[in-house]
């Protein structure tokens, strides 16, 4: 079973929706391993494939995860869109993509979700798309094998370029931002690693330097780090300009009933 660190997410879990305006984006901070109740397979609120997908699992640790960040990103998406969360389906683009599908689809909502061993996180943001990914730090991996088939040459070396103790960390905050971005446009991995070019500095302003050879399609998105929980690294991918990120820690916010906020969905 993959380890994972005890949840000292510092992220505030609020009582009640956080209200979504216009350039801003909330991202979720979601614990696979709290509750036993967000773990049952045959739980009502997911849909009869991902009951049956659940089934299909034969590691226990992988089950109950799996049936967490689903059905806490339907009860995450529930309270935005102020709808039961047995009743959200949900559409694919071409490359995998998630979207809500009917009758949810003409929501402003746009989300994407990532998760990493015992931890998941849940961007939302209104009429823009965004991305998101989490990676737990795992040092029983061969980095520099996948640097080498994975990163462009100025990424490889750049990596080299930080002391051996710092390379790994440099390895996992490269790949969190290339996913997250690859996640906003669309093109999960069909685009490839290598076409995505950013910066692997720890620091408060990553970069993105190139797409596919093109500076300028790089400078129409912005990357932000984030730091959920210890062990991890993450990142969010947003268009360019003005926008407010918000993080919470994802503790259930009262009943159905009481969330009554629609953020003009």
């Amino acid at each position: 079973m993959e380890s994972t660190p005890s949840m000292t997410c510092a992220w505030p879990a609020p009582d009640q929706l956080p209200d979504l305006r216009e350039s801003a984006v909330h991202v979720w901070c979601v614990w696979l391993d709290a509750s036993e109740a967000e773990s049952d397979p045959r739980s009502p609120i997911l849909s009869a494939e991902e009951r049956e997908q659940a089934g299909r699992m034969r590691l226990g640790h992988v089950r109950r995860r799996f049936v967490a960040r689903r059905a806490a990103l339907r009860r995450i998406l529930g309270r935005y869109l102020n709808a039961g969360p047995e009743a959200i389906r949900f559409d694919r683009g071409a490359y995998g993509k998630p979207s809500l599908a009917q009758p949810l689809s003409g929501s402003r909502i746009r989300f994407s979700t990532t998760h990493s061993a015992g931890v998941a996180l849940v961007a939302m943001a209104l009429d823009t798309d965004v991305g998101v990914d989490i990676e737990q730090i795992r040092a029983n991996i061969e980095y520099e094998d996948l640097c080498r088939r994975y990163f462009a040459p100025s990424e490889q070396a750049s990596v080299g370029r930080f002391p051996e103790a710092e390379r790994l960390a440099a390895f996992f905050r490269g790949w969190a931002r290339k996913e997250a971005v690859m996640k906003a446009l669309g093109t999960g991995l069909s685009l490839g690693l290598d076409q995505l070019v950013v910066s692997l500095e720890a620091g408060p302003a990553p970069k993105i330097y190139s797409i596919q050879g093109s500076a300028a399609a790089a400078g129409r998105w912005h990357l932000n780090d984030l730091q959920p929980v210890p062990g991890y690294v993450a990142a969010l991918a947003r268009p360019a300009g003005p926008c407010r990120v918000e993080c919470f820690r994802w503790a259930g916010i009262g009943t159905r009933d009481s969330v009554t906020r629609q953020n003009g969905l």
